[in-house]
């Protein structure tokens, strides 16, 4: 074995494998590849930067049943404590259960809406309906207008400055002084109003496209992760996350129940910095 560690599991590559390989297997290199290709790299980058967070907590009443055997299960999160702990954020996330949605949803601040991931029903019996979603609840993130403003819309004047009139307008008195707009005047504001546009379209086109509050995805499982744990959310959802939180690569992220790492890896990937 060769000191090098492979990408995807951490594990040893093989000291026969090629130089330029980073994974240590072809099976970890597929698993590898499916995962940044779900994430894939954001497109648009600006100048602020936002802080931003994203918690995936064992869900109310169901820590030690699932997570019990983790070495970092400390019992039921308190969640009062946690949502007090994403208000230091400028945009966050939180997945919970459909059962503890209307709880958890009480301790946020005003403003936090509700996602949702349809997920399909576990193959399971039941005596009532089988859930099929979870809920994430989210607040703040990157809503910047100016970046929905399309090429031909209307720009809007600057604050202060006075609407060239019309001439033929005869909403005014006769006796009213109406100034005239020249050739020249009109064709110099067509110009700028056209600069206003290309300027937005410009703007606009960092946005890959809509943003919206429903995933529907089933997952599968990720049986070549050494520290997989249940609930592990996939690339799909990492992506879907980032986005309706506006993130950009240049933001400041932080998961804040690290789990397998693969939100972590996630982010990685989607900031460009992946290995």
């Amino acid at each position: 074995m060769s000191d090098r560690a492979c990408a995807w599991c951490r594990g040893p590559i093989p000291a026969t494998a090629r130089r330029d390989s980073v994974c240590c297997s072809v099976r970890c290199r597929q698993a590898r590849h499916r995962f940044n290709s779900g994430v894939g790299v954001a497109g648009a980058r600006g100048d602020d930067v936002l802080r931003l967070a994203y918690a995936d907590p064992p869900y109310p009443g169901l820590s030690r049943r699932y997570y019990g055997g983790h070495p970092d299960f400390a019992g039921e999160v308190d969640h009062r404590r946690l949502v007090e702990q994403l208000d230091g954020f400028d945009g966050w996330a939180l997945s919970t259960s459909a059962r503890a949605l209307q709880e958890v949803l009480a301790l946020c601040p005003p403003g936090a809406r509700v996602a949702a991931w349809v997920r399909g029903e576990r193959p399971t019996r039941s005596a009532g309906p089988l859930n099929a979603w979870e809920p994430v609840i989210y607040w703040g993130g990157r809503r910047d207008a100016s970046r929905s403003i399309m090429a031909g819309e209307k720009v809007s004047r600057r604050p202060g400055e006075r609407v060239a009139e019309d001439p033929h307008d005869v909403s005014r008195g006769a006796g009213e002084t109406r100034p005239v707009v020249t050739d020249v005047e009109r064709d110099a504001s067509r110009g700028a109003a056209a600069d206003a546009s290309g300027l937005a379209a410009a703007d606009a086109s960092r946005v890959d496209g809509r943003r919206i509050d429903v995933l529907t995805y089933r997952p599968g499982a990720r049986t070549t992760e050494p520290g997989r744990v249940v609930g592990a959310k996939p690339a799909a959802f990492c992506r879907w996350m980032f986005d309706f939180l506006g993130a950009e690569p240049q933001d400041e992220f932080t998961d804040i129940f690290a789990g397998s790492g693969g939100v972590a890896r996630a982010w990685e990937v989607f900031a460009g910095r992946a290995a």
